[in-house]
């Protein structure tokens, strides 16, 4: 997905903050999939939410007029959680960012853990990739 950094993305470090990369992730991961609405946006009766993050920052990425792309992958498909993977580069392929986001499928009512049906987990390994290396500290 591609964006831009805005404005006020930027801290008082000159760099984007990094709650502005989670809205970066989190804008990427809603292109690609439904995340729990229909196509009319009206809530389904499942839901993905998010239980994980984890993210390098690899360079600090400063208020500029050119785009970023944020690359979506999933490394991983479990009968009820998912991890989704991401990149945020720049056109010279800077990486700025690499994280990973572990996400349970819930049923809307009974706020359950729930198997993907085949239909989410085709739409899921429609976007197949390796899991990112991130750095132990």
């Amino acid at each position: 997905m591609r964006t831009y950094v805005r404005w006020s993305d930027v801290d008082l470090f000159g760099h984007v903050n990094n709650a502005a990369y989670l809205r970066y992730l989190d804008d990427a991961r809603f292109a690609l999939f439904d995340m729990g609405v229909d196509a009319d946006g009206q809530p389904t009766a499942s839901l993905l939410v998010v239980v994980k993050h984890e993210i390098d920052y690899l360079g600090q990425l400063v208020y500029r007029l050119n785009p970023i792309d944020v690359e979506v992958w999933v490394p991983r498909i479990g009968r009820t959680s998912v991890d989704i993977a991401y990149e945020v580069v720049d056109e010279q392929r800077t990486v700025y960012l690499r994280a990973r986001t572990r996400m349970v499928q819930l049923d809307s009512a009974s706020r359950q853990a729930r198997p993907f049906t085949d239909d989410e987990r085709a739409a899921l390994l429609a976007y197949p990739g390796d899991t990112p290396h991130l750095r132990e500290w």
